[in-house]
């Protein structure tokens, strides 16, 4: 009830006593949606006033004291600084008042939950808002607003049990006391009970604040047990306003890390199923072992320069085609299925180490999202602000991944990426890979300590770069690399755009990994 018709018609009271003769000194904000009004009274005395308009919160607030910064500050309402406070004045039945002051100016005060603004006017016109974005709020006129409502016992009996049309602004739970208290009343004793009610949140004997679902909540109604209670509608906000704010950021702050956490564990989840259908491909389909061993036992069998053979399974006693290499000889062919099933052992080890990882990190997060679910206090999320913010796993980063015969390929989707890719992600013993003399993705190889990277490896990489160029449908592509120490960025260079040096060249046919 912090924004209610009702407490509003109070603070208008409180806000005419405090304010009627004061000055402007100052007209800023320092935060979106928030506004500060500063005010010289008699004595040198100040007063603060702070309107927090977000669509999520729209509050009120009177700190004793508010300390400008020096930054980041913008000037608002510029005609109001100087001027003097004539006079503060609420409307019939709705939720908005408004300061007056000299030059015909006046400062509508619109306290319309997520259309919450304030309002300037001079000579009933308004010439500036606070939040530009409700730019329907040029055409509102200030007698407009008022809404005189007949509210005697005729139309009170006549509008029961609801009341949503003698007073519109009763809040849900008030209607619902109201319906509570006269079911089964006769109407004279339903109106006694009516005006009672209406008469205590007319005159309050004091505002309380009290906890409803873990959060701050100001109450005009009489109440049991409150957590504090106050006699001044200027002191209840400010109270409220700070309690509120520091309980609302818990929750602001609770639902980001469910949020950030719920996606890594789900993204965990996603990585976990597309690797382990992966490697059971692998595991399932390679066979690279037994095919080199049965072209090594029948050397003398297969004809030259042949693009498949046939032979005898003595693992399944089935017929097996195998693809060879027309250029190479049997044993050459044997060879290279040697290499690559040695290259799928050590990818198949590294698949495993994954998913093994994986699976530790989204049972941790499991338990985290449960932790987090739990917590009822900013405490018990501090371990997560500061110590459990995601890790950047290699699959986050914003490039497409994979990785052959072991090592870490790291392909840039775009010019821009290329440069993100390069220039920050890539480390200068990292390998870099690039068509020559056509557009295409940089393509990275990072660097593994103490490792040679084989030759048919190299050839892979840069036949995946060749894929990733304008040149992916030739037959073959040369396609430069060098350590990224030997790439630079020449000064106003266009995204993408780098200059090599001490570069070697592979011929290669453009081709992904198989």
């Amino acid at each position: 009830m912090h924004n209610s018709y009702f407490l509003i018609r109070q603070l208008v009271t409180a806000l005419k006593l405090e304010l009627t003769g004061a000055t402007v000194t100052d007209c800023f904000s320092q935060h979106k949606d928030e506004l500060i009004i500063q005010f010289s009274l008699a004595g040198d005395k100040t007063f603060n006033l702070l309107a927090h308009l977000t669509n999520r919160f729209t509050c009120l607030s009177f700190p004793p004291a508010y300390h400008k910064a020096r930054k980041n500050t913008a000037a608002v309402f510029p005609e109001l600084p100087g001027q003097q406070v004539t006079g503060v004045a609420g409307f019939n039945n709705e939720r908005a008042f408004i300061i007056r002051f000299a030059n015909d100016l006046t400062l509508l005060f619109k306290l319309f939950g997520r259309q919450a603004n304030l309002l300037l006017y001079q000579s009933g016109e308004v010439i500036s808002l606070f939040k530009n974005n409700l730019s329907q709020d040029f055409g509102l006129k200030l007698n407009s607003l008022d809404r005189p409502i007949e509210q005697g016992k005729a139309a009170i009996l006549a509008d029961l049990p609801l009341l949503q049309n003698v007073y519109p602004t009763l809040d849900k739970e008030t209607r619902n006391l109201i319906s509570e208290k006269i079911t089964g009343l006769p109407p004279d004793k339903a109106y006694i009970e009516v005006r009672k009610l209406i008469s205590h949140l007319e005159n309050p004997p004091r505002y309380a604040m009290i906890s409803r679902n873990r959060q701050p909540v100001l109450t005009l109604l009489p109440v049991t047990g409150p957590l504090a209670e106050f006699t001044s509608p200027l002191t209840a906000l400010t109270y409220f306003f700070k309690q509120y704010m520091r309980t609302g950021n818990y929750q602001q702050i609770k639902q980001g890390l469910l949020k950030d956490f719920t996606a890594r564990a789900n993204k965990t989840l996603a990585y976990l199923h597309k690797t382990r259908k992966k490697l059971a491909e692998l595991q399932q389909n390679a066979r690279y072992q037994e095919k080199a061993d049965l072209l090594m036992a029948n050397l003398h069998t297969v004809p030259a320069n042949s693009k498949t053979v046939t032979l005898a399974d003595f693992y399944t006693g089935e017929p097996i085609t195998i693809k060879l290499n027309p250029r190479l000889n049997a044993q050459q062919n044997a060879e290279r299925y040697y290499r690559k099933a040695k290259n799928v052992t050590r990818e198949i080890g590294q698949l495993r180490e994954s998913i093994a990882a994986k699976e530790k990190l989204h049972q941790q997060l499991a338990q985290d999202i449960e932790k987090l679910t739990r917590a009822s206090g900013l405490d018990d999320l501090k371990p997560y602000i500061n110590t459990n913010k995601p890790v950047k796993q290699s699959e986050q980063l914003p490039f497409k991944q994979l990785v052959i015969d072991g090592f870490t390929i790291l392909i840039g989707k775009n010019a821009r990426q290329n440069d993100l890719l390069t220039l920050k992600y890539a480390r200068k013993n990292d390998l870099f890979f690039h068509a020559k003399d056509v557009a295409g993705s940089h393509v990275i190889m990072k660097h593994q300590s103490g490792t040679i990277v084989p030759k048919h490896t190299l050839e892979k990489v840069a036949a995946l770069a060749a894929w990733y160029s304008k040149r992916k449908t030739d037959s073959l592509c040369p396609v430069g690399y060098t350590e990224k120490k030997y790439v630079r960025k020449p000064k106003g260079a266009a995204p993408g755009l780098v200059l090599v040096e001490k570069e070697k060249v592979l011929l290669v046919k453009p081709e992904l990994p198989g």
